[in-house]
């Protein structure tokens, strides 16, 4: 092998700076690879804003986000609020501020700012509304508009109610419309009266402004005239009244309004609830039934018309009447409410009384409105309870007919009927123009100082026994007591034409007697002594003791009978210690049934003072 040992040939080193320019290429490859991930990719943007409420108020740390990602900031002082490096496209931004998220919906741009992406919250207001303005407008008789304004949308409402400032409110209107310029109106207000009321509003978050309160009165109108023609129909049925009148002819009448009181004096209380607009005919009458009613009680009426605006006439006279029928309580006429008129029959059940206080008067009607099935055709006071009609000297009870023009026998009587109830009186009370004073069948009643005049029979008590019938006055009837087992003592009988017929063992003692016939004794064996019976007429009258059937075995003594054709008629004995004489009467006018005496400045005593059995007056004012 050939070793070379000389000097060689160097070549070139191409490959080595080769290699050292793809190093550097490759560093700074690197280099700028790096670089870019320093800084922003053209392919993202960004979204800026601010965040305000309603009122425009800029909210502060409100949290601003994209739905979805873990990218999100808090609005600065002014708002405001800025997200960057967002992926393009459609996002959803969430605005959270004390406890409320909206969310709004942004277009993201690829490599640019989305501005102004502004985001709003609904106020929480805390504040009522303001209200200003309030007044009243078209007052009228009825109705009113009440009208106010708010400072922003809000509901209306008003509180009202009758009378002046302080008093509670009764009645609300309202409007649920959501408005500035409020406007209510009152409906159904009464004329000529005040009221008083206030304004209420409500915002959208319910905030309540309420006004001051205020008042306004309503104009009173002109009510409509008096209707005509008002009368009671006379009743027929128990418990029950019938009211008639003509109706009025006004365009805007609502009806008539019908007031009901137990006194003259009131308070009267209206009948009908809504104002009686129906039950007229043909001929423009109007009827109205009032039900429920008590028996035996005064009831006092009186109507009034009532227009649409709640105006009432002035009111009808008062008219009254007592209802008819069967009473099973305690009733009571009272002196204040005389006279009582009786149109048909009233019937005092067992148990119950009847008290008249004195001075009253009851009138009856001779045709019976309410016939009783047992009673005549005549109006009656039916007593199988008890009667107290007690009554004093200076305040008489009286019992007459109701007619303009009475006459004997105009109406029934008062009857007894089998009641022995202790409270059966009759004192100083008068009985005039009926058929039957009093009747009495199983009955006790008590009769004393009364009087009777111009009926068929003043006292018919044949078919009873009646206590104490004395210190009465029956005048000018055609019999002045049918008695049968009585006690008749110390009355009066004048200018009857029949003074008494007797029918049983009857006591009759003591009694002034000055009619066409005196006695007359049918049956029985009555006592009959210390009577006057004398005929104060120009003439002689027919008998004195007339005995006209031949059974009766009367005893008649100390009596004095005077100026009759026949003392005694139809009885052989005429008894014993009997006179025949002037009992000098004092006389006069109106005439005085006393005795003279010497006393009183007469020229000679009667001869009556001391006839009777004893020594004793006879008459009706002896002992």
């Amino acid at each position: 092998m050939k070793r070379n040992t000389g000097k060689t040939k160097q070549r070139p080193q191409i490959f080595s700076s080769a290699r050292l320019i793809a190093t550097i290429l490759a560093i700074l490859v690197l280099i700028g690879a790096t670089g870019c991930l320093n800084s922003s990719s053209p392919v993202k943007g960004n979204v800026t804003g601010k965040v305000f409420d309603t009122n425009g108020k800029a909210l502060f740390e409100a949290r601003v986000e994209i739905y979805g990602a873990n990218q999100g900031v808090l609005t600065d002082a002014l708002g405001r609020y800025s997200l960057v490096g967002i992926d393009p496209g459609e996002k959803k931004l969430v605005a959270t501020y004390e406890d409320q998220s909206v969310v709004k919906i942004v277009t993201v741009p690829r490599g640019d700012t989305l501005e102004n992406a502004d985001i709003t919250f609904s106020v929480v207001d805390g504040l009522p509304p303001v209200i200003t303005d309030v007044m009243t407008q078209n007052l009228t008789e009825n109705t009113v508009d009440i009208v106010w304004k708010t400072n922003e949308p809000a509901d209306s409402y008003v509180d009202y109610a009758a009378g002046p400032i302080g008093l509670s409110y009764t009645d609300i209107a309202s409007d649920t419309s959501m408005v500035s310029d409020h406007k209510i109106t009152l409906s159904g207000l009464l004329p000529g009266k005040t009221y008083h009321f206030r304004v209420r509003s409500f915002d959208f978050e319910r905030n309540e402004g309420v006004s001051s309160d205020y008042q306004f009165a309503t104009p009173s109108g002109a009510p409509p005239v008096v209707p005509l023609n008002f009368a009671i129909r006379s009743p027929n049925v128990m418990e029950k009244l019938t009211l008639t009148w003509t109706g009025n002819s006004e365009s805007d009448l609502a009806g008539y309004n019908l007031y009901r009181s137990t006194s003259a004096s009131g308070p009267f209380t209206r009948v009908n609830a809504n104002p009686i607009s129906t039950g007229n005919d043909a001929s423009g009458t109007f009827t109205y039934e009032d039900e429920g009613l008590k028996i035996a009680v005064k009831y006092y009426y009186q109507l009034k018309a009532v227009d649409v605006a709640g105006n009432e006439s002035a009111s009808t006279q008062t008219l009254s009447v007592v209802t008819p029928g069967t009473l099973a309580e305690n009733r009571t006429w009272a002196l204040a409410e005389s006279p009582f008129t009786i149109q048909g029959d009233i019937r005092v059940r067992g148990g119950a009384v009847l008290t008249i206080e004195p001075g009253v008067e009851v009138r009856f009607t001779r045709s019976d409105s309410m016939p009783d099935p047992q009673g005549a055709s005549m109006t009656d006071l039916i007593i199988q309870g008890g009667l107290m009609a007690i009554g004093s000297e200076n305040k008489r009870i009286v019992f007459t007919s109701a007619e303009s023009f009475p006459r004997k026998s105009n109406w029934g009587g008062i009857a007894f009927i089998g009641t022995n109830q202790a409270e059966n009186m009759l004192r100083y009370s008068t009985v005039m123009f009926a058929d039957q004073g009093v009747k009495s069948e199983g009955s006790t009643p008590s009769v004393e100082n009364s009087e009777f005049g111009l009926c068929g029979i003043g006292l018919n008590i044949g078919l009873s026994t009646a206590l104490n019938v004395r210190f009465n006055t029956i005048r000018d009837c055609d019999i002045g007591i049918i008695s049968s087992n009585s006690n008749i003592r110390n009355n009066l009988f004048i200018d009857n034409q029949t003074g008494i017929s007797i029918l049983g063992n009857d006591y009759f003692e003591n009694n002034t007697v000055d009619c066409l016939i005196g006695v007359q004794v049918d049956f029985g064996n009555p006592i009959i002594r210390n009577n006057i019976i004398a005929y104060t007429g120009s003439t002689k009258a027919i008998y004195g003791i007339s005995q006209t059937q031949a059974l009766a075995t009367p005893t008649m003594s100390f009596n004095d009978i005077y100026n009759y054709t026949f003392a005694f008629n139809g009885t052989s004995a005429t008894g014993t210690a009997n006179i025949e004489v002037d009992p000098l009467f004092i006389g006069g006018s109106p005439y005085d049934y006393h005795l003279q005496t010497v006393a009183a400045g007469y020229a000679s005593n009667s001869p009556c003072l001391t006839a009777g059995e004893n020594g004793v007056q006879m008459g009706r004012y002896g002992p």
